[in-house]
């Protein structure tokens, strides 16, 4: 019977789905992050609160621009110095989120299924895919661009590390006159 009794837990635990560490704790977590994103820095530049938009970042912010040989911003006082000069020169910011990742409409993503031998659920590490529209406050030129994001959390619920690729060509074009 013991045998048996074995051999059926043995049977029923192999069929299990792996989580990888998929829980209600980490999918609330997960969902924190998102909607610090979005509350913090998206609706930070839509409504051009500065003080919102650096409310999310650690003061040890990490910060890997795109760009040829963009320098990496170190440290809460340069990122502010980062932020001051997009708010200065933009205005009008709407994002979109998903937007330009065909059959959806999500922009926020985490975690990851493959390769299998790395699958991971971690909330911490927040993917955002979107676009932006804004338009020069100088030149009064508007354009669209995209924007991929990926923001690594600590356990105090802000960011420190943000590693970024966007159409910054598209963006600089609008300083043409």
């Amino acid at each position: 019977m013991k045998k048996i009794t074995l051999l059926l837990i043995i049977l029923f635990a192999s069929c299990e789905t792996p989580t990888n560490g998929i829980n209600e704790s980490n999918a609330n977590t997960f969902e924190t992050n998102v909607q610090t994103l979005k509350d913090g820095f998206i609706n930070g530049y839509e409504v051009e609160d500065f003080d919102k938009v650096i409310s999310i970042f650690a003061d040890s912010i990490k910060y890997y621009p795109s760009g040829v040989d963009a320098k990496v911003v170190s440290g809460i006082e340069q990122m502010k110095e980062n932020i001051s000069f997009y708010m200065a020169n933009f205005e009008n910011a709407k994002f979109t989120e998903g937007e330009g990742l065909p059959g959806t409409d999500v922009g926020f993503w985490g975690g990851n299924t493959y390769p299998v031998s790395q699958a991971m659920s971690g909330p911490n590490s927040v993917r955002m895919y979107g676009s932006w529209s804004v338009t020069n406050s100088n030149t009064g030129k508007s354009v669209n661009f995209k924007q991929y994001c990926v923001w690594s959390f600590n356990e105090d619920g802000k960011v420190h590390t943000v590693t970024e690729y966007l159409d910054l060509g598209g963006l600089l074009s609008t300083f043409e006159e």
